[in-house]
């Protein structure tokens, strides 16, 4: 009797261990796809780049290890200092501008519903859909200091002082008529993400702050913020990469002109690769954006993870 109850929990050990091997094998099979596509286009570029930062390379020659001075080199360099400088104060205007212009619009869209402001959706996101290349040719035509259309309409109005500005040409300004332009280009996709997230706060939560008084403002001050503390920090963390990368509309509107006042690191790597043909030093710029981008973004999920746990 007990000879039969072990061969029947010997044969069920075996089945159940079988299972779990047919279990193993398809979750693997499933996944192998996905984890060779991460390697092939996501791993192996990221660790190329970084071998490649190492090397004195023209891509049309034989690549020599060049240790560290691809890095030094641009260091030394004041086209990358202001390129490193621009990035970081893209990264903090952006986020002291269009956060904050994004809430206020996203507030004002779900608290005062109407036959106007719901257009006003589809309009605001409409920037963000257009192509970098359009929006660019925008921001040429819109501060053109020979015929842009604020040059022109202050000529009309006789505004010589508006119309001797050169927005684009101007060492001192060009940096901030492409920002301007940034703004209205990339505060859509924070207005209509904050909009989502306000609308998903609970009716009961909105009908209680009014019966204690808090309404309009208050009620955004007191109550919203609040609630969408954590996506804003999200926007911030987008904002700061996203500005590390910055490269089309410095390039496309100025070419990262005049000098280096709308030099990004995006432009830098652009020119070290394409123009220069100096692969080392481009990959180089590529490894720094990477590390400022994983180490804020590290920082910045580590202190929401630290608040949390408080």
């Amino acid at each position: 009797m007990s000879d039969i109850a072990n061969a029947g929990v010997t044969e069920l050990g075996t089945r159940k261990k079988k299972k779990d091997w047919n279990k193993a094998l398809f979750i693997t099979l499933m996944v192998l796809p996905a984890i060779l596509a991460l390697g092939a286009f996501m791993y192996y570029p990221i660790e190329e780049t970084f071998r490649l930062s190492l090397m004195r390379s023209t891509g049309l020659n034989v690549p020599t290890f060049n240790g560290l001075k691809n890095y030094i080199s641009l260091f030394n360099s004041e086209e990358f200092r202001a390129g490193l400088l621009h990035v970081f104060v893209w990264a903090f205007f952006s986020i002291l501008i269009q956060i904050p212009l994004a809430f206020f619009i996203a507030f004002s869209l779900v608290a005062y519903k109407n036959r106007v402001t719901r257009p006003l959706r589809a309009v605001y996101y409409l920037a963000n859909v257009l192509p970098s290349a359009i929006t660019a040719m925008l921001g040429v035509f819109l501060f053109s200091g020979a015929n842009g259309i604020i040059t022109t309409l202050a000529a009309r109005l006789n505004w010589v002082w508006l119309a001797k500005i050169d927005w684009l040409g101007d060492q001192n300004i060009a940096f901030w008529s492409v920002f301007m332009m940034a703004t209205w280009t990339y505060t859509g996709f924070p207005i209509v993400y904050l909009m989502a997230r306000i609308e998903q706060i609970p009716l009961e939560i909105r009908e209680a702050a009014e019966l204690d008084g808090a309404t309009g403002w208050s009620y955004a001050r007191f109550i919203v913020i609040p609630m969408v503390t954590y996506p804003i920090r999200v926007l911030a963390v987008l904002c700061t990469v996203g500005s590390l990368k910055l490269f089309d509309l410095p390039q496309l509107m100025t070419k990262g002109g005049p000098g280096n006042a709308t030099k990004t690191l995006g432009t830098i790597l652009y020119n070290q690769g394409f123009v220069n043909w100096q692969y080392g030093s481009a990959a180089a710029v590529g490894v720094i954006i990477f590390l400022l981008s994983l180490v804020f973004t590290i920082a910045q999920f580590s202190w929401q993870h630290k608040e949390g746990s408080e």
